[in-house]
């Protein structure tokens, strides 16, 4: 459970310095529709997408961090509760895609993002059992 914890923890909060680039449109293009090819829609930034994105990027450090720091706590209840929280987090995800897929929003991409969610989803069972 620690090695999950620590793992999903770092790749979030990583992770959430990567998104940081995305606050440039062209870095933002260039890996979401070109390289990835994640999102069909070309990436555009708004106001509002801006602001989803900033809020996106502290929630993902807040929590990531706090999976880290959950390992140095030993409270195991808290651990366990942690894994289901992010459990249930990718499942949602999960569901999200296939509704963004579904609606067409999705490129080729997506494929990999649901290799990826199943691996943690996976492993979180895992650590619980």
């Amino acid at each position: 459970m620690n090695t999950y914890l620590l793992t999903l923890g770092w790749w979030n909060f990583f992770g959430s310095i990567l998104m940081l680039g995305f606050m440039n449109e062209s870095f933002g293009r260039k890996v979401l529709n070109e390289w990835t090819k994640i999102f069909k829609a070309e990436y555009k930034l708004d106001h509002w997408s801006r602001l989803w994105l900033l809020w996106t990027i502290g929630l993902n450090i807040f929590f990531g961090l706090v999976n880290v720091m959950s390992v140095s706590w030993g409270h195991e209840g808290l651990k366990f509760f942690l894994v289901v929280s992010d459990v249930v987090a990718y499942s949602l995800f999960v569901v999200l895609t296939i509704w963004a897929t579904a609606a067409g929003k999705m490129g080729s991409g997506v494929y990999s993002v649901f290799a990826i969610f199943a691996a943690w989803i996976t492993w979180g069972i895992m650590c619980l059992f």
